[in-house]
């Protein structure tokens, strides 16, 4: 049994209604994964055979659109999961998933989660509430997206990002183009938001992160898109 595998469920909260005989059996059947830059996790269209744990590194993931456009609807960082929505579905995969940098994960079959979520009752619940939630994180992405501009989407994104973070400095984890492509903007859009806000003392701009200056400043940004 690996004690790796087992640290990982246990500090999750959506494993904490398992028991220790419960986690160590789906510890059993999980494997670790490796993907290097560039390289698919799953694929649209693909079975849903299964769930993906996020150990180091951030996925992205993304559809195309008819021209080969790539869009990409959300970022899964460390100690997030991905793939569980059409797993449950037994179906395939709405999206492909596909890793920014080098990524590892613990990946946790279908058959073995399955087994426990029919004998766990409250592990159930709480995924079903972790599902919940990320749809309506999705649904909130995506009508910030359809209305304010530049400023707006990059204000919601950063406070977004403060919140779940829990601090003021934004490690963004992947390139400009990418998160450019996530807030639906040309990637110069984004660069000259960014500057915009740096020189108006919202952020301090520090390679590849983003320290928070004003937070009411840009909650009043954020909240131009509502009006």
């Amino acid at each position: 049994m690996s004690n790796e595998r087992l640290e990982v469920l246990g500090g999750l909260p959506l494993f904490e209604p398992l028991s220790p005989d419960e986690r160590e059996r789906l510890a059993a059947g999980c494997r670790m994964r490796t993907f290097a830059r560039g390289a698919a996790l799953f694929r649209e269209g693909e079975r849903a055979d299964g769930m993906h744990i996020v150990l180091r590194g951030v996925v992205k993931v993304v559809r195309f659109a008819p021209d080969g456009r790539e869009m990409v609807l959300h970022l899964v960082r460390k100690g997030n999961t991905i793939g569980e929505a059409a797993m449950f579905q037994k179906g395939t995969f709405p999206a492909s998933a596909v890793a920014v940098d080098d990524v590892e994960t613990l990946f946790l079959p279908a058959d073995a989660l399955f087994t426990l979520v029919t004998e766990n009752p409250e592990m159930a619940l709480r995924m079903l509430a972790a599902l919940s939630l990320r749809l309506r994180m999705f649904a909130h992405k995506l009508a910030a997206q359809g209305q304010g501009g530049a400023a707006c989407r990059l204000a919601t994104y950063l406070l977004h990002r403060r919140q779940i973070g829990g601090g003021d400095c934004i490690r963004l984890g992947v390139s400009r183009e990418v998160l450019a492509n996530l807030l639906g903007l040309a990637r110069e859009t984004l660069s000259r938001q960014l500057s915009r806000f740096s020189e108006a003392g919202l952020v301090e701009l520090r390679g590849k992160d983003i320290v928070i200056l004003d937070v009411p400043a840009l909650q009043a940004t954020a909240a131009e898109g509502d009006r």
